[in-house]
């Protein structure tokens, strides 16, 4: 280990060692590839393996995935079919398509089903802080909507995650909210410890998730999200434990990279920065890769 990472690492055992959750890992990474939305459900044949092909082509040494990958019936084949085909290290957080046709249990099966055979996949549950480099560290969790943003409980608008993932199908609509909520308000705190570590350590961070933190990042052609649409498109539970830290570790610059609107755009507040990729069922790709760079702020790639 280089001597400024192992500075690091005692100079942070302290912080690792009082948060039991957080699991430190060193992964080096210069350039980082990041897809979301890829519905590969919706991809078929020879197409399906050029796209898994075409991921292990990217000028990346790493792959960040923000989730909505398959559904229910078909993750762990196409999950197995991007570990078969990508060789570098791949890391991932979940969507809500993901779930899609069965039960949350199962969907946790079949991921730690593939990352036991594969372990360059690397599922992020918010437990984990990945070092890329001595400066940049990656830290991820799926995130869910909240279903309180905007219209809240008001909004009429129905999703299929409430028809289509059993968990869900099974409450009456005043449950199925709730439980929305609770989802939402897991995932702020599973990954608040990690968060603060990695923004205590570290000047750069990148956190991974599946559903825009903010309204503002919520985008639809080009502006946020509607009133009625915002409680199925933000997690602001997460949002308010995003701005917590970054208001208190001003010198760290936090990135966020999700999906799930497929509406593209760029939201920036003073040291956070969320990036939202679009996307369209069908057409799978890589949004942009990020250089790791190793200078106080970076600039990122646009789309490869």
């Amino acid at each position: 280990m280089a001597p400024g990472l192992a500075f690091m690492y005692s100079m942070r055992a302290f912080i690792f060692d009082s948060l039991h959750a957080v699991t430190p890992l060193r992964i080096p990474v210069r350039q980082l590839a990041w897809a979301t939305d890829l519905h590969l459900v919706f991809v078929r044949g020879e197409a399906l393996r050029g796209f898994c092909e075409s991921l292990a082509q990217t000028p990346a040494d790493a792959i960040a995935i923000t989730g909505d990958i398959s559904d229910g019936r078909q993750l762990e084949h196409h999950l197995s079919l991007v570990a078969e085909c990508v060789r570098t290290p791949v890391f991932l957080v979940l969507g809500n398509h993901d779930r899609y046709y069965t039960t949350f249990a199962d969907t946790e099966a079949q991921v730690r089903r593939v990352t036991k055979v594969h372990p360059h996949i690397h599922r992020l549950t918010g437990c984990e802080i990945i070092a890329l480099n001595e400066h940049t560290a990656l830290i991820g969790v799926d995130g869910w909507a909240d279903g309180q943003s905007g219209s809240g409980p008001a909004s009429p608008i129905v999703l299929n995650d409430t028809v289509l993932i059993d968990d869900l199908a099974r409450l009456p609509p005043d449950k199925a909210w709730r439980k929305i909520a609770e989802l939402s308000r897991a995932s702020a705190t599973a990954i608040e410890p990690a968060l603060e570590a990695a923004m205590s350590s570290f000047r750069e961070v990148i956190l991974l998730t599946h559903v825009p933190p903010l309204p503002e990042a919520t985008w639809h052609e080009g502006k946020m999200s509607a009133p009625d649409f915002l409680p199925h498109f933000c997690n602001a539970r997460l949002g308010e434990v995003i701005r917590a830290a970054g208001a208190r570790h001003r010198d760290s610059q936090l990135t966020v990279l999700c999906g799930h609107t497929h509406g593209e755009g760029v939201y920036e507040e003073n040291n956070l920065r969320v990036l939202t990729a679009g996307a369209a069922y069908g057409s799978p790709r890589v949004d942009r890769v990020l250089p790791i760079a190793r200078r106080r702020r970076w600039e990122l790639a646009r789309r490869v």
